[in-house]
């Protein structure tokens, strides 16, 4: 089991974040919109766990490409929790950043291994 790297790393700390950011959420009474980021927040680096174990290179980028959409989810959640008030500025702009950075990293590590394996994008 490998537990350890920049990704790993990152996610989790964002996983945390959002954990953080979802307690705040219930303890104002929003139960919905929290459930639905801590799900995709959380399943980000869930996923690229998964890929580290993979069985294939398909399986590697199937399984990063998931982690991709629930980051772009993750982006969505956010985004509505923003501009409906019930984050502020700040934590929205730390958040969206650490987002921003994990998908970039996910996207260069599947770009990569394509790339390797002479698959086409």
């Amino acid at each position: 089991m490998r537990t350890q790297g920049v990704i790993y790393d990152k996610s989790k700390a964002f996983a945390i974040e959002v954990i953080a950011l979802c307690n705040k959420l219930r303890d104002n009474g929003e139960y919905v919109m929290s459930k639905q980021v801590l799900k995709s927040g959380t399943s980000i680096g869930a996923n690229y766990c998964e890929a580290l174990g993979a069985e294939s290179s398909s399986d590697f980028i199937h399984k990063l490409s998931i982690s991709l959409k629930e980051a772009n989810e993750t982006y969505f959640w956010l985004d509505i929790l923003h501009t409906s008030g019930y984050m502020d500025d700040s934590l929205f702009e730390t958040m969206t950043t650490h987002l921003e950075e994990i998908y970039k990293m996910i996207n260069s590590a599947s770009i990569t291994v394509k790339k390797r394996n002479n698959i086409k994008q």
